[in-house]
């Protein structure tokens, strides 16, 4: 193998791909520590492949290079990602010499071993293109809803943003059981009756969103029947993200959000954020953030009465009765952060004010719009379970599965 490439188109690339290899290498076969690289002289698209893959995630990258000699070699990733970025910013002549890789560049030159390409599984094709979708809405979507996904693999699905599709639109939706975010984006359907679920796992898909590109759109694929696992393909510019997908029953969200609200404040987005930041400095576990709702304002405060204390009034539309509850500040603020209008909308729904505190609340824009990704709609809500005072434990949302529609 030989071939030449601009220095920053290669370490852009390596680095995308080192990015998707396996976080805890000695749980991994040996092998998928490695970047694979594949070089081609004669097809009718010549250049560089850079691929990664972990058993969950494999990823191409495509790369503008002068090959010379063509070939596939299994490369230390993180090693290889390192050595490129480190380079000057100049052309790369690069070969292959005996169990060597050789990289020159100006004065520089470095010797990498190669690891056995044979020992490398094959990657998983790109599933059946289904449609495609907006770039930048895409991954504000993924924005806004991977925050509320769970962390831990306690309940596999739960580490998922659960994809609804369908000739309407999707639905991205995601809960760790405290709370719940949903967000419906349009999409152009390339085939007929686009009807499908897809549980995703959110680190993939918010480093989806976080990846810079110049494609406009990202063209959706999707294989459910695939004898080794379903998977999702999301490709944009050339570069393919291939995710299998999790298996398990996501709760029915739907019958959690409320149609309508009891009582709602209106207040402005920035203004709200930035008094709970503040507010929660000094919340503990023990003493969360607590909201009194009045006319006209919201009393925020955090502190237990045997340390520090926070106490902020911030103005709002409200006219209603008192209430008082008590939110985790974290949760709120990831609410708060995804909301894109000014003005936000918290709603609580229980007709009594004295049960505020143990019901959920619902964060949304001004305008709470169709979640469902209709022509027009594409709002985005976010449920939020208040933290019990009482020594009764908070149901956590049904494990059921969801109903076989999206609708």
């Amino acid at each position: 193998m030989r071939f030449s490439v601009e220095r920053d188109v290669f370490a852009d690339a390596t680095g995308w791909a080192a990015r998707h290899l396996p976080s805890r290498p000695g749980q991994a076969p040996n092998a998928l520590a490695g970047l694979l690289l594949e070089a081609d002289a004669t097809s009718a698209t010549p250049g560089l492949r850079v691929c990664a893959f972990d058993t969950e995630v494999a990823v191409r990258a495509p790369v503008a290079a002068d090959v010379a000699q063509a070939g596939r070699v299994l490369v230390p990733g993180r090693l290889l990602a390192d050595i490129v970025r480190s380079l000057p910013a100049a052309i790369i002549t690069v070969a292959v010499e005996g169990e060597r890789m050789v990289l020159r560049c100006g004065s520089v030159r470095f010797t990498v071993p190669l690891m056995d390409v044979a020992d490398y599984p094959e990657l998983p094709s790109f599933p059946t293109p289904i449609g495609e979708v907006d770039t930048l809405g895409f991954a504000a979507a993924i924005g806004q809803v991977a925050p509320a996904a769970a962390r831990d693999e306690t309940v596999p699905v739960l580490t998922a943003i659960r994809l609804e599709i369908s000739g309407r639109g999707l639905t991205l939706a995601a809960t760790d059981r405290y709370r719940l975010a949903v967000r419906g984006i349009s999409w152009q359907p390339t085939v007929e009756d686009p009807w499908a679920l897809a549980h995703v796992s959110a680190k993939v898909l918010a480093e989806v969103a976080r990846s810079p590109t110049s494609a406009s759109r990202i063209v959706v694929g999707l294989d459910l029947a695939d004898p080794a696992g379903a998977r999702l393909g999301l490709a944009a510019a050339g570069r393919q993200t291939i995710v299998r997908l999790i298996e398990g029953a996501f709760p029915n969200y739907r019958k959690l959000l409320p149609e309508t609200a009891a009582y709602t404040l209106t207040a402005a987005t920035a203004t709200l954020a930035a008094a709970v930041r503040r507010v929660a400095v000094v919340a503990t576990r023990t003493a969360p953030l607590r909201f009194t709702v009045s006319d006209g304002q919201i009393v925020a405060e955090a502190g237990d009465g045997t340390g520090a204390q926070g106490r902020e009034i911030i103005p709002v539309d409200y006219t209603g009765p008192e209430l008082s509850v008590l939110f985790n500040p974290t949760y709120l603020l990831d609410g708060l952060s995804a909301i894109e209008d000014d003005e936000s909308t918290i709603g609580f729904v229980d007709t009594d004010p004295a049960q505020a505190y143990a019901r959920p609340a619902v964060l949304t824009g001004k305008v709470p719009g169709d979640p469902d990704g209709r022509p027009g709609g594409g709002a985005f809500r976010y449920l939020l379970m208040p933290i019990r005072t009482d020594p009764q434990p908070v149901p956590p949302p049904s494990t059921s599965p969801s109903s076989t529609s999206p609708s």
